[in-house]
């Protein structure tokens, strides 16, 4: 049986006193957390299993009717199986962003082949709320497991999130090969702080 266990992961500095920052407000509201992460988790099965996209719930809890961008990734073993979102929001609210994210993750990403079903039980999610990406003009001062790193290239962009490595120059070069960039092509750099919330490790085998 997968745990119903949480790790909650912030990366980037702590919100501004007296500003509303749902990011920040999760970390204070595990109930809404463990939501976002089974509504990932049902979203990437309903795909994976019927082809279908989740209906968006209409009991969403306050903080996911805000919009972000978001990622959901899922991790075979210590290995990354698939990974797709988006830096800025791009759905209604952050439940449909999750939803789109899962779905996304499951049977579009390039990358990988889709998931099949009986790799399910065997996966570990991790749902990544990003906050807008911050230019920066030296990537090699950022912690990588703290913050991540995006490039734009000349024709898509290249993310790597926080603790997805934590090699600089690894994720550097990720970043920039997801952007599309050739040796020597330049590219503009940005941090991307996230929270992260990832199911326990104890999954069905």
């Amino acid at each position: 049986m997968r745990t119903a266990t949480l790790v909650v992961l912030l990366a980037g500095p702590m919100a501004v006193p007296g500003r509303c920052d749902p990011i920040r407000d999760l970390a204070d509201d595990p109930a809404t957390a463990s939501y976002a992460l089974s509504l990932a988790r049902a979203a990437l099965e309903a795909y994976t299993l019927r082809r279908q996209r989740l209906p968006t719930p209409n009991d969403l809890p306050d903080l996911l009717r805000d919009r972000r961008g978001a990622f959901v990734s899922a991790v075979q073993g210590d290995a990354p199986r698939c990974c797709m979102g988006s830096l800025y929001p791009t759905q209604p609210t952050l439940a449909d962003e999750i939803i789109q994210a899962a779905v996304s993750a499951a049977g579009l990403d390039s990358r990988k082949p889709p998931l099949r079903p009986d790799e399910l039980s065997r996966l570990q999610l991790i749902v990544s709320i990003v906050e807008p990406p911050e230019s920066i003009t030296d990537p090699r001062r950022l912690d990588p497991v703290r913050e991540g790193v995006a490039a734009r290239g000349r024709e898509r962009w290249g993310v790597v999130l926080p603790g997805e490595t934590r090699h600089l120059d690894l994720a550097i070069r990720w970043a920039r090969a997801r952007a599309g960039a050739i040796d020597g092509e330049a590219v503009e750099y940005f941090r991307v702080r996230a929270f992260r919330i990832a199911e326990g490790r104890d999954v069905t085998r």
